[in-house]
């Protein structure tokens, strides 16, 4: 192993350890990173819970990605609460049902809330708005360079959520929206088993794109074939924010044109707005899956239980650096290099071995 580009490879991912999980993001390429990911032990009144979560930023810009890791992980530990506290004085059980709404609920109220944000700032019907009223409630009178408020900027832009809670109990809750991964690994006979528990919202699922045609019948634009997008241009089918693909046409031909910095040259806006024709085409509706990790006898040295959660870029790598291409495959390869030694921290490990591949050299010497 070459250490020298070890350890800038390293250094540049920012690995750490928090509340025992191993963390990094990494991004070779020289625009920002716009990726983010939460781990956070919370004591609540029936014990201790661990939620950990990423958010995978996209539309050229962080404001939504931001605005959910701030605001999402609140909502979902005061919902909580709440719900625990009065299943105790009902005194039932806190099902894996009740989770679930809480999960489900939270980030569709996060990504309301983003929608709702936006639109408050015009006052009145937006078709009966002047060009001028709409520009003077979308800029930001504190930036001095004329950019468009958070609220607009955040609406533009959009992120996934994989968020895993574990309670307890040693239950795992994971609610996937977008198409982020999380799975589950258990050593079983010196043999990594392992068990998907996210799903996948972009429009190389057949499911999804089944569903979009079924919710926009006579529409064949709903999703671009040849290019596998919601619309032609996004790849997910579940976002939050991405307001363009939720609301109504006219934000995108009166609104988006005046908002600054100017969206990102990748967006066909008059193409989107054509094919706008029946809005929402992303779905806010996550899916939840819940499984209970066991108890494992000597469960000493090397981890024997992982759980394992990356953005769909860890996936892109390892399906050009090693011919990868099924999620269950990679998740062996994964756990046996995050366990495999070298350096401590095991998202280190498992990114290093994904990159392990001499046509990825030009990639990673960019560090």
């Amino acid at each position: 192993m070459d250490k020298n580009l070890y350890n800038r490879f390293s250094k540049a991912s920012s690995p750490n350890i928090i509340c025992d999980a191993h963390v990094l993001t990494f991004q070779p390429a020289e625009t920002p990173n716009e990726d983010r990911f939460f781990a956070e032990d919370w004591l609540l009144p029936d014990g201790r819970w661990k939620m950990l979560a990423i958010f995978d930023g996209h539309g050229a810009g962080t404001e939504a990605v931001d605005f959910v890791l701030e605001v999402l992980p609140r909502e979902i530990k005061s919902a909580l609460n709440v719900i625990i506290l009065d299943t105790s004085n009902k005194n039932t059980s806190l099902s894996n049902g009740l989770v679930e709404v809480v999960l489900t609920k939270c980030i569709r109220d996060v990504d309301l809330r983003i929608q709702s944000d936006f639109t408050a700032l015009f006052p009145g019907d937006i078709d009966d708005l002047s060009e001028e009223t709409i520009s003077r409630a979308i800029k930001d009178p504190e930036s001095s360079e004329g950019h468009s408020r958070v609220e607009v900027l955040r609406a533009r832009m959009g992120t996934t959520a994989l968020v895993a809670l574990i309670d307890p109990k040693n239950v795992i809750h994971v609610a996937s929206l977008g198409d982020c991964d999380a799975v589950l690994a258990i050593m079983e006979d010196a043999v990594w088993k392992t068990q998907t528990l996210s799903a996948r919202h972009n429009c190389a699922n057949p499911q999804e794109v089944a569903r979009i045609r079924t919710e926009h019948p006579g529409e064949p634009d709903c999703v671009h074939i040849d290019t596998l997008r919601t619309l032609g241009l996004i790849a997910v089918t579940r976002a939050l924010g991405d307001t363009l693909f939720k609301l109504p046409r006219v934000y995108t031909e009166r609104v988006a044109p005046l908002s600054l910095p100017p969206i990102h040259p990748n967006y066909d806006l008059k193409g989107l707005a054509a094919r706008n024709l029946t809005p929402p085409y992303l779905s806010n509706a996550a899916e939840v899956s819940h499984i209970t990790v066991p108890q494992l006898a000597n469960d000493a040295g090397a981890p024997r239980r992982l759980l394992i959660l990356a953005s769909d870029g860890l996936m892109n790598i390892l399906s050009w650096s090693k011919n990868v291409r099924e999620l269950p495959e990679a998740a062996v390869l994964w756990s046996a290099a995050a366990v495999s030694g070298g350096p401590k921290n095991m998202a280190v490990n498992v990114l290093w071995d994904a990159l392990l591949c001499e046509r990825m050299v030009p990639v990673y010497t960019r560090v």
